[in-house]
C-alpha cells in the first residue's frame, strides 16, 4: 500500500472529528506564527521610528502589537488542548478495534499465527501508529503552515531577499529527503524484529520449565538475544538517520544565517530593500528556517511510523469470523431463526428432539487437501452420555472444533438440538454447547470469578451449587480464602484435576443443553481423575455429554462409545 495511501486511511480512521483534529492544528501553526510575526514587526517599527524620531506613534504600535500576539497565544492554547483530546481520542478508537478484530477473527487465525505476533501489534506497531496522531502529523504540517504564513510578511517586506532564503532551504530540505526510504525500510525491519523478539519472549515466559531443563530452551534464549542485538543494530540504524537529520538542520541553519547577512547587507546597500524590514525579515527568518527544516525531518519520521500503520491496517482486514460460515443473514431469514428459538425454549420446557447430536456424512479438511474426516456419521440422543475415541490424528479433536462451529463443513450437515448449523449464527449454536477443553484456562482472578465466566449473572448461591456438581466444592472451602482464594496465571496456583474441576464448574453454570468435553482427563492422575468421573457422574441424565476420551475409566462412564479410525468409526454398545 503506497505511502499516501495510508496516510489518507489512517486520517479516515477519526471519521467527522478529522476536522476538528486538523482545525485544530491549523489554528495552532496560524496563532502560533501570528506571535512570532507581531514580535517581527514590533521590532520593525521599533526601528523605522528610531530612524524618522516619530516616537509619538510607539505606544499606539506597541499596544496593537502586544494585544494581538496576547489574542494569539489564548487561542493557540484552546486550540492545543482539542488537539490533545482529539489525538488521544483516536487512538483510543484504534485501541478498540484492534481488540474488536481479535475477539472476532476466526480460530484458524490463532493457530496460524503466534500469540507474540499479536502482542507485538498492540506494545509496538500501535503505540507507532499512535505517534502519527500525537505527534508526527502535527510537526509536519505545523511547520508547513507558519511557513506559508510567515512567506506573506516576508514576501511583502522583501520579495527578493526571501526567494533567496526560500532557495536555500529547498536544498536543505531536498537532502534531508533522501532519507525518506531509508527510514521506512529500517522502521518496517524493526517492526518484524520486535515480532519476533516477542514471540520468542512470550514462548520462554510460558515455557519456563522447560527453558531450564533441556538444552533446546536455552536455544531460545539464544535466538531472543540474537534478535535483540539486531534490533539494536537497527535500532542503531535509526538513530543514526535521525542524527544525520539533526546535525543537518544545525548546520544549515548555520550556514542559513550567513547567507541571509551577507545577502541581507548587499540589499540594504542597492536599495532593494529597508534596514526596519531586513530587521523584520531576519527576526521571523529564525522561525521560518527553522520550521522549514522542520518539515525535512519529520516527514521521513512519519512515514517510518506509516509503515506501522500498514501492519495494523493489515490486521483489521483479516477476515473476520462470519455469523455464520454457510451464509449471509437476511430479513426474510428472521421467522426461520425465531422457529429455531421457539425449539429450544420447548425443549427447556421438557419437549426435547429426539438427538440432541445429528452429523450426517460430514467431510472436512483444513487444507482441502488431506482429508481429515470422510462421510463421517453420528447421532446422540438427548440426555445420553457418549465416548469418542480414536486413535491420535483421526479426528476427534477436529470434531469437537467443527461442533463449536470453529470451522466451516466441506460437505455434509450437523444439526444441534434441533439447530442446523447452516441456517444459524454461531451464537445460538455456541449457546447450546458448554466446552471444557484437555487444558482448561483460567484467568488470573478469583475462583469465584473463573466459574462465573460460564453465567455473568451468577448468584453466589448458584456458583456453589455449580461448584458442587462437579465435586469442586469441598476443595476450594478448604482453600485459603475459598472461592475468592486467587487461581494465579493460567490456574497455576492449583493442581491439574482442581483446575480440571473448576473448568467443569464453569461449563454447568453455562447451563446449556450438551457439554462437550476434549480430553479432560487424559493428563490428570488417578485421583484427580476419580474426581473428575465423580463430576460427570452427577451430570450423567441430566445433560447430553459427549466426551472425547482414551482412558478406561472414563469411558465406561459413558452410555455408548464411538470408536474413531482415521475414514471410520463404529458404536460398541
Amino acid at each position: 500500500m503506497k505511502n499516501y495511501k495510508l496516510f489518507v486511511r489512517s486520517m479516515k480512521v477519526m471519521g467527522k472529528r478529522m476536522v476538528l483534529y486538523l482545525g485544530a492544528i491549523f489554528m495552532m501553526s496560524v496563532t502560533f506564527s501570528m506571535f512570532s510575526i507581531m514580535s517581527s514587526l514590533l521590532m520593525k517599527s521599533v526601528v523605522d521610528i528610531a530612524q524618522v524620531g516619530e516616537y509619538q506613534k510607539l505606544a499606539t504600535t506597541i499596544g496593537v502589537i502586544v494585544g494581538v500576539g496576547i489574542v494569539s497565544l489564548l487561542i493557540y492554547r484552546v486550540a492545543t488542548i482539542r488537539y490533545n483530546v482529539e489525538a488521544k481520542r483516536v487512538y483510543g478508537v484504534l485501541s478498540e478495534a484492534v481488540l474488536e478484530a481479535e475477539m472476532h477473527l476466526p480460530y484458524s487465525y490463532y493457530e496460524k499465527h503466534h500469540s507474540g505476533e499479536i502482542i507485538s501489534k498492540i506494545s509496538y506497531d500501535l503505540t507507532k501508529m499512535g505517534d502519527i496522531y500525537g505527534s508526527r502529523l502535527r510537526r509536519v504540517v505545523m511547520p508547513f503552515i507558519q511557513v506559508v504564513i510567515f512567506l506573506i510578511p516576508m514576501f511583502l517586506l522583501s520579495w527578493q531577499l526571501t526567494l533567496c532564503l526560500v532557495g536555500v532551504n529547498a536544498i536543505m530540505m531536498g537532502s534531508e529527503m533522501m532519507l525518506l526510504n531509508p527510514m521506512h525500510r529500517v522502521s518496517t525491519e524493526l517492526s518484524a524484529i520486535n515480532t519476533k523478539m516477542t514471540s520468542r519472549l512470550s514462548d520462554l515466559l510460558q515455557g519456563m520449565e522447560q527453558v531450564r531443563m533441556y538444552a533446546s530452551g536455552y536455544k531460545t534464549v539464544q535466538e531472543f538475544k540474537t534478535q535483540n542485538h539486531c534490533y539494536a543494530k537497527k535500532s542503531n540504524k535509526m538513530i543514526l538517520y535521525v542524527a544525520c537529520l539533526e546535525s543537518g538542520g544545525k548546520g544549515f541553519e548555520l550556514l542559513c544565517s550567513l547567507v541571509f547577512l551577507m545577502i541581507g547587507i548587499y540589499f540594504v546597500e542597492k536599495g532593494y530593500t529597508t534596514l526596519g524590514a531586513l530587521t523584520a525579515i531576519y527576526t521571523m527568518y529564525g522561525a521560518f528556517s527553522f520550521q522549514f527544516l522542520q518539515m525535512g525531518k519529520y516527514i521521513p519520521e512519519l512515514v517510518g511510523c506509516l509503515a506501522n500503520a500498514k501492519n495494523i491496517f493489515d490486521f483489521l482486514d483479516e477476515a473476520r469470523e462470519p455469523q455464520n460460515w454457510y451464509m449471509n443473514f437476511l430479513d426474510e431469514r428472521k421467522k426461520t431463526q425465531n422457529k429455531q428459538q421457539q425449539k429450544v425454549k420447548m425443549k427447556k420446557d421438557g419437549i426435547e428432539e429426539e438427538f440432541a447430536v445429528n452429523m450426517d456424512s460430514v467431510t472436512f479438511s483444513y487444507d482441502k487437501e488431506n482429508i481429515v474426516l470422510q462421510d463421517f456419521s453420528l447421532q446422540i440422543k438427548s440426555g445420553e452420555c457418549v465416548a469418542i475415541t480414536g486413535a491420535s490424528g483421526c479426528g476427534k479433536t477436529t470434531l469437537s472444533k467443527l461442533l463449536l462451529g470453529l470451522y466451516p463443513l466441506d460437505e455434509g450437515t450437523i444439526i444441534i438440538n434441533g439447530l442446523d448449523i447452516k441456517k444459524c449464527h454461531l451464537t445460538a449454536l455456541r449457546k447450546q454447547i458448554a466446552y471444557v477443553p484437555q487444558e482448561p484456562y483460567l484467568f488470573n482472578g478469583s475462583i469465584e470469578e473463573n466459574i462465573r465466566m460460564g453465567r455473568p449473572d451468577a448468584t453466589e448461591k448458584e456458583i456453589i451449587e455449580a461448584a458442587k456438581q462437579a465435586n469442586a466444592h469441598e476443595f476450594i472451602i478448604h482453600l485459603s480464602e475459598g472461592y475468592q482464594t486467587n487461581a494465579g496465571e493460567r490456574g497455576n496456583n492449583l493442581s491439574g484435576g482442581q483446575r480440571q474441576r473448576i473448568a467443569i464448574a464453569r461449563a454447568i453454570l453455562k447451563d446449556c443443553p450438551i457439554i462437550l468435553m476434549d480430553e479432560a482427563t487424559s493428563a490428570l492422575d488417578n485421583e484427580s481423575e476419580q474426581f473428575v468421573n465423580e463430576a460427570l457422574k452427577n451430570l450423567q441424565g441430566k445433560k447430553t455429554i459427549v466426551i472425547i476420551a482414551h482412558r478406561p475409566s472414563t469411558i465406561q462412564l459413558a452410555d455408548r462409545v464411538c470408536c474413531m479410525d482415521e475414514n471410520f468409526y463404529c458404536n460398541l454398545q
